[in-house]
């Protein structure tokens, strides 16, 4: 029996990847998360398929660009082998400095109309190794062609879940009508989830799943205090401004970057209000926040929840981690 959530696995530290992922497992949640910022997704995905059993693993996300499509589509295949079915491959563009300033790739223009191209040349690809036929596709981001190449081997599945992260509505037009399920990101709020993609989403079968920022405290002060760092990190990327102007705190985000140059980090904790907070995380007793995620599942297919992670310690992040494995675990 699922409880129908995810959890968001923290990278820092591998120990603590173990512990999480194999409680999730034992606690029937749904699906367990990496991330692809400090260590690749695909190479924790492996970890973890190997330590669960049950549980569904995903990556939110792996970053779409920085891979090529053969070899992007080989690892989920390969990972979908070692989890006997399990994997969810999310998607997700990666800022634009990232992608051309960290992994070199300058050509960055049009990511929605790229990731459009990506979907259908990995879905060939997906087709083609599975079959065993001849690869060959292109348009104007990507041309392949793979002849008398066939795999000694029979990939686990012939069609494996993707979706693909959004924000903007180029993007979740994307998500929502050419893959399987559109990924919401820590800075999608309920309200923006209400306002902006549900109102987009024409087919009801394409499933909608978001990442929630969760601190589950009964001092809900200091739950609030603790998820100001991780929205503090999220508001300085521009590619993330709209859900916040949206609320009325473009000035808090201004604020928070400048702060933010300057490595001053009191100074971007102190710019992130407590409506903020209220906003774009659900903190509180157990209680309180189980009543809120029950909201959140009246317009979500799978809620993903994330422990505060940025400018806490270690210890509060475990907390954090722990409290969410209690509070929804299942039997």
């Amino acid at each position: 029996m699922s409880n129908n959530l995810g959890i968001i696995l923290d990278p820092n530290s591998l120990k603590n990847i173990e512990y999480i992922v194999k409680k999730a497992d034992e606690y029937n949640f749904h699906s367990a998360w990496t991330t692809e910022l400090y260590r690749s997704s695909f190479e924790q995905l492996t970890y973890i398929a190997g330590l669960t059993k049950e549980i569904k693993i995903g990556s939110a996300v792996t970053l779409a660009f920085v891979r090529s499509p053969l070899m992007t589509m080989i690892s989920a295949m390969d990972i979908d082998q070692i989890s006997n079915g399990r994997l969810i491959l999310g998607l997700g563009s990666g800022a634009i400095n990232t992608n051309r300033k960290w992994h070199c790739n300058n050509d960055f223009a049009n990511p929605s109309e790229r990731m459009s191209s990506l979907l259908k040349i990995l879905k060939i690809i997906q087709n083609g190794l599975y079959k065993g036929q001849d690869i060959e596709y292109e348009d104007n981001f990507y041309n392949i062609e793979i002849k008398a190449f066939k795999r000694p081997f029979k990939p686990l599945r012939s069609e494996i879940p993707t979706i693909v992260a959004g924000i903007g509505p180029k993007m979740s037009r994307v998500a929502l009508e050419e893959s399987d399920g559109y990924l919401g990101h820590v800075v999608c709020s309920l309200d923006y989830l209400k306002n902006n993609i549900l109102p987009i989403r024409s087919d009801k079968h394409t499933s909608i799943s978001s990442i929630i920022l969760c601190a589950i405290n009964k001092d809900k002060f200091q739950a609030i205090n603790d998820c100001k760092g991780t929205i503090a990190f999220y508001s300085i990327v521009k590619a993330y401004a709209k859900p916040f102007i949206q609320l009325g705190f473009e000035e808090n985000i201004k604020k928070i970057r400048e702060a933010y140059f300057k490595q001053d980090v009191q100074g971007m904790l102190d710019n992130v209000s407590n409506e903020m907070v209220e906003k774009f995380a659900v903190v509180g007793s157990a209680e309180e926040v189980s009543e809120k995620i029950e909201v959140y599942k009246k317009i979500l297919d799978l809620p993903i929840l994330t422990a505060p992670h940025y400018y806490i310690s270690h210890e509060k992040l475990e907390y954090y981690q722990n409290e969410i494995l209690e509070t929804f675990k299942v039997f």
